[in-house]
């Protein structure tokens, strides 16, 4: 596995953490606010990115 798979696999693996956690304790995931959470984290990653997390985990349309 490269160094840029295993970075993108990491990424969306904190993406998904973060949209379960906040759909826990919220009930639901805007996908903007957990766009803004990622790169105050540190992580390079857009809306768009989120949004098919989100759709994989069943949070997003």
């Amino acid at each position: 596995m490269s160094a840029r798979h295993r970075a993108a696999r990491e990424r969306r693996t904190f993406i998904a953490r973060v949209a379960r956690t906040m759909h826990r304790e919220h009930g639901q995931v805007s996908p903007s606010d957990i766009t803004h959470v990622a790169i105050r984290a540190g992580w390079k990653t857009n809306n768009h990115e989120v949004r098919h997390v989100l759709t994989r985990l069943n949070l997003h349309r």
